[in-house]
């Protein structure tokens, strides 16, 4: 009985923990898009990161659909107390996942600060970081 409330804990642990880093990914965060006025972004410019923004937002759906399916896989397993090889596999795949996704993340932010001059390089920093 205590194995099993242990395994139950563990697999409630996990799906949480799993499905927090998916929904963080899956809310409809604020971009540079939203503070164009403020940074006085041109139209250019406005361009340019929007078509970066959109192709990022592509990308990190495919892998929040990824990483749904192997969410599913990794509690499907720890529910059926299958193999600890296989579980430790999906969870490496999806902790790649997520790297992955935040690799994408970095790339589309240094593509979008070679578009921005340096006044708006650094006002955009600090609306980040809430010190406006």
């Amino acid at each position: 009985m205590i194995k099993i409330f242990k395994l139950f804990i563990v697999i409630l642990f996990l799906s949480h923990f799993f499905l927090s880093f998916i929904q963080a990914q899956t809310v409809q965060k604020k971009t540079i898009l939203d503070f164009k006025d403020e940074l006085k972004l041109t139209k250019e410019q406005e361009e340019k990161i929007r078509k970066i923004v959109n192709g990022f937002e592509g990308k990190v759906k495919g892998f929040n659909e990824k990483m749904v399916k192997v969410d599913g896989e990794i509690r499907r397993l720890l529910e059926e107390k299958g193999d600890i090889k296989e579980v430790e596999k999906k969870v490496r795949e999806f902790f790649q996942l997520r790297a992955e996704a935040v690799i994408e993340e970095i790339k589309a932010g240094r593509e979008i600060d070679k578009l921005l001059t340096s006044e708006q390089r650094e006002k955009w920093r600090k609306i980040r970081r809430g010190e406006r």
